[in-house]
């Protein structure tokens, strides 16, 4: 329901709407792929062993 209201907010006819969308969410994706990169780098576990 909130990806209906979400999308139903989006300004134009609905092919403008389509691929505002589109743009949106492959933005977020790649905004997710790098803070997941990010953190993976600098927050967990590198696999060195403990000595």
């Amino acid at each position: 329901m909130m990806a209906r209201r979400m999308f139903r907010a989006l300004p134009g006819p609905l092919p403008v709407r389509i691929i505002l969308a589109t743009i949106i969410f492959v933005v977020a994706f790649i905004a997710l792929m790098f803070a997941y990169d990010w953190m993976g780098a600098n927050l967990l576990d590198s696999g060195g062993t403990i000595s």
